[in-house]
């Protein structure tokens, strides 16, 4: 199984559990990344939902290309437009796979945190290409 397979695995078994991560990933987050908290003080539950759903999606995309390249397009209007830095992405994506393994407890394995750990690098490989 790849990396991105791994990565599904887990999260499907979090989906097979019905959990809701979204409360637990932006805490941890704003924990890890205090500027993250205040660039996100206008967001709701609803809208970190939606953004942690679409994460989600790009972790599990072997391509890391998405709908139209979303991830470039996605992390551009987020640093040009909102003052997100590069740095807090990996705080982002430490804290969701973080939460998925203390979700998952004893049915973590080693599979998916090495998994998690090459698709979180591939990104962050991404992010320093833009510019």
């Amino acid at each position: 199984m790849s990396a991105a397979e791994h990565v599904t695995d887990s999260l499907n078994k979090i989906a097979e559990l019905d959990l809701d991560l979204t409360q637990t990933v932006y805490q941890k987050y704003f924990t890890r990344c205090p500027a993250a908290s205040e660039l996100m003080h206008y967001s709701d539950p609803h809208m970190r939902g939606r953004m942690l759903e679409q994460t989600f999606g790009l972790i599990m995309d072997p391509s890391l290309q998405g709908e139209d390249q979303y991830f470039r397009w996605e992390v551009g209007n987020h640093l040009m437009g909102y003052g997100v830095s590069k740095d807090m992405y990996a705080d982002y994506l430490e804290s969701i796979r973080d939460c998925v393994k203390g979700a998952l407890r004893e049915a973590w394995q080693p599979q998916h945190e090495s998994g998690w750990q090459l698709r979180i690098q591939s990104l962050l490989d991404e992010l320093a290409l833009l510019n």
